[in-house]
């Protein structure tokens, strides 16, 4: 049985001082005293600054203190490798996602606890047990990483992020239900383990985000309005996304053909979009293919589509600046960017000529139905 490690924390704050005091009992409680901050300049002025001073404040009553930071230059394998951290009882990422993940690697390879204070919500990162990384010839790769002791949120910083930012999250959050048919798909065409519980937990994190949008659809709201009202239902259906990940000791909870396509667009012509919206974009075309092979109604996709459109996430080419001829290289390539794993993609030929066909059914605009006759 896997060895299953959950955050101790998980507080949502509304300061910088609140931040503080709540890494600083943490830290006190753990008797943690050489403590290591990767961070980026961008969150110095927003809240790393400050965190300095408390926590220096705090360790000169310590024995033989340790406090030090480091700037993450390029978020890759060898920078973390380059990183001299063996000194250090506790890692701290502060950030977003590239930074928190290039804690968590640097924590995983060091063997060190790693505490995770994201100042954006752009993924699922977060509070998972994966990073992602650039490694050799710009190649991003999927790599085991130690899963957070805490996750500290600054609300107010998340709030300041920026639309896209907060639109990429729930997009990747979104996903998940992509993921999961792929994972049962697996279970049932190649008798692939699957873990129920990481099951409920990753499509019912993913199911109140869903749900949620449907609800303020519905009710004429706007999607700044939903935004407002649920960023911490979002942030801890987050979090429930990564502890799946962690329960089950794989990344099928929240990632398979969407996450390819993803992927693959990023090896082949770079990151378009933030990773959350392209993963929305995956998930609209294998939606669309689950729909068109009768795994699942047809009002299933157009239930999607209406969400992804409330949300602004992309469901045209346009949206995410990438032609048709790219789309079909992108997946034709995707099950290549991670062998194995058995995904929807199986299920249909990987040639030119049938993916154009899709692509060209796809995004043809369709009258389809009010959308209060879709919910």
């Amino acid at each position: 049985m896997n060895s299953v490690n959950i955050p101790d924390k998980l507080r949502l704050l509304n300061s910088n001082s609140e931040v503080a005091l709540e890494l600083i009992d943490f830290i006190k409680e753990r008797k943690f005293s050489k403590i290591a901050l990767i961070t980026t300049t961008t969150p110095n002025y927003l809240i790393t600054n400050e965190l300095e001073i408390d926590l220096y404040k705090y360790l000169e009553t310590c024995s033989m203190p340790l406090l030090k930071t480091f700037q993450v230059i390029t978020p890759s394998v060898s920078y973390v490798n380059q990183l001299q951290l063996s000194d250090f009882d506790l890692i701290i990422g502060i950030g977003g996602g590239k930074v928190i993940d290039t804690a968590k690697y640097a924590a995983h390879i060091n063997n060190i606890p790693c505490v995770s204070i994201p100042t954006s919500i752009s993924n699922d990162g977060i509070c998972s047990p994966i990073a992602v990384l650039k490694e050799k010839q710009n190649k991003h790769v999927s790599l085991g990483a130690t899963m957070p002791v805490a996750l500290l949120v600054p609300l107010h910083l998340i709030e300041k992020s920026g639309e896209e930012s907060l639109i990429s999250g729930t997009g990747d959050l979104l996903s998940n239900l992509s993921a999961i048919e792929d994972w049962k798909l697996a279970n049932k065409e190649t008798n692939e383990y699957i873990d129920d519980y990481a099951v409920m937990i990753s499509e019912n994190a993913a199911l109140n985000l869903f749900t949620q949008v449907k609800n303020y659809i519905l009710q004429n709201k706007s999607r700044d309005q939903f935004l407002k009202d649920n960023l911490k239902m979002i942030i801890e259906s987050i979090a429930l996304s990564g502890i799946a990940m962690e329960i089950s000791g794989t990344s099928r909870p929240a990632s398979g053909a969407e996450h390819l396509i993803s992927h693959s667009i990023d090896e082949l012509f770079g990151g378009l979009k933030p990773h959350g919206i392209q993963v929305a974009f995956g998930m609209y075309i294998t939606t669309f293919l689950r729909s068109e092979l009768g795994y699942i109604p047809e009002n299933t996709f157009q239930e999607l589509r209406a969400v992804l459109r409330y949300l602004s996430l992309p469901t045209t080419l346009a949206a995410i600046r990438i032609t048709k001829e790219q789309l079909v290289k992108a997946i034709i390539h995707a099950p290549q960017t991670r062998a194995g794993r058995y995904t929807i993609l199986n299920k249909i030929k990987l040639e030119e000529k049938y993916i154009e066909e899709i692509l060209n059914e796809l995004f043809e605009e369709r009258l389809g139905l009010n959308i209060t006759q879709i919910f």
